[in-house]
Order: C-alpha cells, then sequence, then structure tokens
C-alpha cells in the first residue's frame, strides 16, 4: 500500500491550501493509499534547537507533535506540502516546519531517504503569481536537496478581494479554483504506485 504524508502549512481550516490539500489526500486515497496528515498551527510545534542531534541521529531531539514525522516521512512514497503565501514567503508555521526537516540530509548533506515524489500546493491572495516565486523556489530547492521530486506545483492566485480607494477590487480568479481542485485530486492519484 502506498503511504501519503501530507504537511499543511496553513493556519486557516477551510482555506484555499487546506482545500487544495484535501483534494490530493482524496486523490491518493480513492486509490487505496494510506494518507497521514500534519496540521503545522499545532500550538505544540516547536522551531529548530540548533543543537545538531540529527547530525549524528535520523531524527530530532524535539520531542513535540512533528516527533512522528521523521518515521512517517522514512516509511512514505510521496510528500505533500502546502502553504499560503504571506509576504513573498510561505508561512511561520511552514517555516518552522522546513527548518525541522533538517534531519532529512546527513553527512556531508546527503540525502537519508531520498526518491520519495512530492507535489507543492501554494496559495495567495495576490492575482500576481510572480509574488510567491521565490517562496515557491526555495521550497523546491530544499525538496531537491532531500532527494524529493516535485511532480506539480499549484499556486492558486487571487484568493483575497480585496477593495479599497487606492486599489481596484481583485478579479479573484476562483474560477480558476475548480480547475485546480481538479489538479489537485489528479495529483493525489499520480501518487500511488
Amino acid at each position: 500500500m502506498s503511504k501519503v504524508v501530507i504537511f499543511n502549512g496553513s493556519p486557516r481550516k477551510n482555506g484555499y491550501t487546506s482545500k487544495l490539500l484535501a483534494q490530493v489526500a482524496n486523490g491518493a486515497k480513492s486509490k487505496g493509499a494510506e494518507v497521514i496528515e500534519f496540521n503545522l498551527n499545532d500550538p505544540g510545534i516547536r522551531g529548530c534547537q540548533g543543537c545538531l542531534y540529527c547530525r549524528l541521529h535520523d531524527g530530532c531531539a524535539v520531542n513535540d507533535y512533528l516527533q512522528p514525522m521523521y518515521e512517517a516521512i522514512e516509511d512514505a512514497d510521496a510528500i505533500v506540502f502546502g502553504s499560503p503565501i504571506y509576504g513573498y514567503q510561505i508561512s511561520g508555521q511552514a517555516k518552522i516546519w522546513l527548518d525541522r526537516t533538517f534531519p532529512m540530509v546527513g553527512d556531508g548533506f546527503a540525502a537519508r531517504h531520498p526518491g520519495k515524489k512530492a507535489i507543492t500546493i501554494f496559495a495567495q491572495g495576490s492575482p500576481n503569481p510572480e509574488i510567491a516565486a521565490e517562496g515557491i523556489k526555495t521550497v523546491s530547492n530544499i525538496f531537491a536537496r532531500y532527494g524529493w521530486k516535485v511532480e506539480d506545483s499549484i499556486l492558486c492566485c487571487g484568493t483575497t478581494n480585496f477593495h479599497s480607494e487606492k486599489f481596484e477590487m481583485y478579479n479573484s480568479g476562483l474560477q480558476k479554483f475548480e480547475e485546480l481542485s481538479v489538479r489537485a485530486f489528479k495529483d493525489g492519484i499520480s501518487l500511488v504506485k
């Protein structure tokens, strides 16, 4: 049975990031995959302590909500990660998680658990996809260092209907959200062996 681990870096349970991640999960489950999900907004998550325990061990010394993720990642066939874009970068919750994935590399920064498929999901209020470009590139580069192949990266733009006298109302582009939902579901299917 294929195993898929999902990491949700959104503080919004019903936000666009969460909805698209749910579609990936549904797609994977429809093909019989076991899906494990981690909510990165959980208050029981601590940041990296810089203790370097992970340089000598395959895992982390911090015993918190994320501790089980190391075994889940090792056992997984695929990793799915999602985050909203805040201020041109992934959310703070997602950044803490990304720091805590440092044990994915060992001596000489060699990947400890390579060969995983990956899907990334991002959502942002701005309709301009360039806003997310650097944040997405950072995540993609780190995943490449871990030996994880990003099969697809979905960016949902224009999620905020913003209006003031200085700005026009965003053309939310959410008609495309349905297309992205279908794409996310198909991505979930593609993760299953």
